[in-house]
């Protein structure tokens, strides 16, 4: 095994700890949304992610890509988008908090050839206010990178951004 499979590996397990510690305690608060969207750079400038449909909810609201949490509290969210392109370039994703990048959220992928898809995910623990808002952020290197969305034939479509979000405490 090498190592970014077991940083991989380690990354999806704690995110199953995660997972199941939120179980045990209360889901008073959850959200998922989605983007069926493509998202593409047109300039280097980072830009708020869409996303147009609430997959479920309860007491977390999205509109247009902004999530506003409706009780106080610890918060866990993560995004996972679809990334690619019709170019070559750089993917990054971050989340902000009420306008403010949140500190050591940001992940990149390079996009090694327009054929070539992947999935960039970030994720993080925030406490959180009621009526805090929180924004999932991308930024392409070059235009025509970003976010994509696949529609196979016969299964449901790969949407350009997953978003969960739950209270964990």
């Amino acid at each position: 095994m090498n190592i970014p499979l077991r940083a991989t590996l380690g990354a999806a397990f704690m995110s199953a700890v995660l997972l199941a510690s939120a179980g045990v305690a209360s889901a008073a608060s959850y959200l998922q949304a989605s983007s069926t969207d493509e998202q593409l750079a047109t300039d280097p400038k980072p830009k708020v992610v869409m996303m147009n449909s609430t997959d479920a909810s309860k007491n977390i609201k999205m509109d247009k890509g902004v999530v506003t949490v409706n009780e106080s509290g610890a918060f866990f969210f993560i995004a996972a988008a679809q990334v690619g392109g019709k170019a070559k370039g750089l993917v990054r994703l971050w989340m902000r908090v009420n306008g403010k990048d949140v500190d050591n959220s940001n992940t990149e992928q390079i996009i090694t050839d327009p054929s070539f898809t992947a999935v960039l995910v970030s994720q993080g623990v925030a406490e959180l206010k009621r009526g805090d808002k929180v924004t999932i952020v991308f930024s392409g290197s070059e235009p025509g990178v970003g976010l994509v969305i696949k529609k196979p034939a016969g299964e449901p479509v790969v949407p350009s951004l997953i978003l969960s979000g739950w209270r964990i405490d």
